[in-house]
């Protein structure tokens, strides 16, 4: 169990990181509080497929825009200028995503390092590092998320900026960010610290208590062998006859 605890716990850790960069992290709905407005929304979506009303991002996806620039070079603003006002959140929160993946690498070389009670114990506490920075980061995404659905975020212009369709520009005239949630990605982090933690209490309770198969033995029961006793000679038919007694005269 000892050697299990340290494969299985560096693959869960390095499985969490891959899942944090690569799968969703952010999920943004536009639409509209009038609802004859989402109606037709909803109808423009049909007819126009590159026009949507959900967009989602992973971190792989924003590092490779933030090193590629916007989509579209023509677009007559800035990134710094369309998102200026969630540019502290975004830093924040960065950072503590970046801690969070650290954290999540040193569960795994811990773990893969765990050869006794005292380092496997030590695991637990380095994954309530991590579940706390998920809970900052909670903060400060609800802070920006905040932000973006009041409206301080001009939409217009990021959405000139990741895409060329001018419908689209044209559409953000009408419509704004309903809903603004951390996804998939982020959530695999968190669930991921709980369940490492889970992993090794109960790996720790195995190693101390290990499951034993009982074997239960059947007594067969031996055969009975009838022993003969040897046959003595009649030694008192070969003896000679004691001498009678002569009767007295």
């Amino acid at each position: 169990m000892k050697l299990a605890y340290r494969i299985v716990t560096p693959i869960l850790a390095v499985g969490a990181v891959v899942m944090g960069l690569f799968l969703k992290l952010f999920t943004f709905v536009v639409g509209s509080t009038d609802e004859s407005i989402n109606k037709l929304i909803g109808a423009v979506t049909q007819l126009v497929n590159s026009l949507d009303t959900k967009f989602e991002f992973s971190a792989f996806e924003l590092i490779k825009m933030l090193f590629s620039g916007p989509a579209n070079p023509d677009a007559d603003t800035t990134f710094q200028e369309a998102a200026g006002a969630i540019i502290p959140d975004l830093i924040a929160f960065s950072v503590v995503f970046v801690l969070i993946l650290l954290v999540m690498i040193a569960v795994g070389v811990f773990g893969a390092l765990a050869n006794s009670k005292k380092r496997r114990n030590l695991v637990i506490p380095i994954c309530a590092g991590g579940l706390v920075l998920c809970f900052v980061a909670i903060i400060i995404s609800n802070d920006a998320f905040g932000k973006i659905i009041n409206g301080d975020v001009s939409l217009s212009r990021l959405v000139s900026l990741m895409s060329e369709n001018v419908l689209a520009t044209l559409a953000t005239a009408i419509i704004t960010v309903t809903s603004a949630t951390l996804s998939a990605g982020f959530y695999a982090l968190f669930g991921m610290f709980l369940i490492i933690i889970i992993w090794t209490i109960f790996a720790n309770f195995l190693i101390k208590n290990p499951i034993r198969v009982s074997k239960t033995y059947h007594r067969k029961n031996p055969k009975r062998t009838v022993i003969k006793a040897p046959k003595k000679k009649a030694e008192a038919a070969d003896a000679p006859a004691p001498d009678a007694p002569t009767p007295a005269e």
